[in-house]
């Protein structure tokens, strides 16, 4: 026994590192059939149709056989406009950046990132062992590019990495700004990627600018402006050079074949995936002009989120819109911001829904906020 608690203990030391990473199992109470405004999703039913028609299309051969790739490169190529050699296909944009960080980073060598931004750039840096440095965004949301710019010619940087529109802050970095940040990169001889997950509610891109950068790399994903979480369709843009490189790291299969069926589809009707876009900005209209008539402190955002301060209700905020079959969640973890909630955006009848509830939180009889 003692052996074995000693052989245990010597072999678990070399794996202590994994210790520091903290990662939270999911619920096992299921968050469908509720109204999932927590996580960024297509939280109402507009695709059903498209859905059920698609249903009729899956065959036996999607279930059994590998999946066939190659027609959604092709789909993708003739969409974005770029070449096929160009495109890297992802399991979801977060796998594009544990790709991204696979091919540029080793062991201490330094990643620099903003913060706070997607949970899984802090988390696939610690696997990879490296030394993150971050730039942190003022409690006015403003990121000062001047610091990502020093920091850049003055240390070492193996990769960067920014979110644009950033998530959960929900900002943009103006294009000058960022092209000067990919540019300086360039003569550091870094690679960079910018990622662009929440294209769509923005138009903010720098995919045209992969000819010109050959350090640069862009990911985007089905899950937002598509509305295809579920599906874990993502992909990576850059140079051909270094997509071929990128692309020599992928798993043995990209994408699971229920998942490539339905993106080749999706991409055939942007008719669709506009009107998406279309009944979100509809709802974030609504929501924005009740929360101004009510002088209800919000924070507007170029993605498909919006964040509204509850004061000292925030707990309770959470608790009521549970209560009430809404999902939503803590939004940023900034000093002077911490009673901001982030709710994701839904069409007019569901964002309704969501101002009603907010207002039995804040609003008394008087119209005055419960502070």
């Amino acid at each position: 026994m003692k052996d074995t608690m000693t052989f245990e203990k010597n072999y678990y030391k070399k794996f202590e590192w994994a210790d520091k990473i903290y990662r939270v199992r999911g619920p096992l109470k299921s968050r469908f059939n509720k109204i999932r405004l927590d996580k960024n999703e297509k939280p109402d039913l507009h695709l059903n149709k498209f859905f059920q028609r698609l249903r009729k299309t899956i065959t036996n051969d999607h279930l059994t056989a590998y999946p066939e790739t190659e027609k959604l490169y092709e789909a993708l190529s003739k969409k974005i406009n770029v070449k096929k050699n160009t495109i890297v296909l992802t399991p979801g944009s977060d796998a594009g950046i544990k790709n991204c960080l696979d091919l540029c980073v080793r062991e201490k060598e330094n990643v620099l990132t903003i913060s706070p931004t997607f949970a899984m750039v802090d988390i696939y840096s610690r696997i990879k062992r490296a030394n993150q440095i971050k730039v942190h965004y003022d409690k006015n949301l403003n990121l000062d590019t001047s610091k990502i710019l020093n920091i850049i010619r003055k240390k070492k940087i193996a990769l960067v990495i920014i979110a644009n529109p950033n998530s959960p802050t929900g900002t943009v970095i103006e294009e000058k700004k960022l092209i000067n940040i990919i540019s300086t990169c360039y003569e550091r001889k870094t690679t960079i990627l910018i990622d662009e997950a929440y294209y769509g509610f923005s138009k903010n891109t720098v995919i045209r600018l992969i000819k010109r950068f050959p350090n640069l790399i862009v990911s985007r994903t089905f899950s937002k402006a598509y509305g295809l979480a579920g599906c874990r369709v993502g992909f990576l843009v850059s140079n051909p050079t270094l997509a071929l490189k990128l692309y020599n790291l992928r798993p043995m299969y990209e994408v699971n074949s229920i998942g490539v069926m339905v993106a080749n589809e999706i991409i055939k009707k942007q008719s669709i995936v506009q009107k998406y876009i279309k009944d979100q900005i509809k709802g974030k209209s609504f929501l924005i002009t009740k929360l101004k008539k009510y002088r209800i402190p919000y924070l507007d955002s170029h993605a498909n989120f919006i964040h509204i301060n509850f004061f000292k209700k925030k707990s309770l905020a959470e608790k009521i819109f549970e209560k009430n079959n809404f999902l939503i969640r803590g939004g940023l973890n900034i000093s002077g911001l911490e009673n901001y909630l982030r709710i994701s955006l839904a069409p007019v009848k569901i964002m309704k829904e969501v101002f009603k509830i907010t207002k039995k939180i804040l609003i008394k009889k008087n119209g005055d906020i419960k502070i």
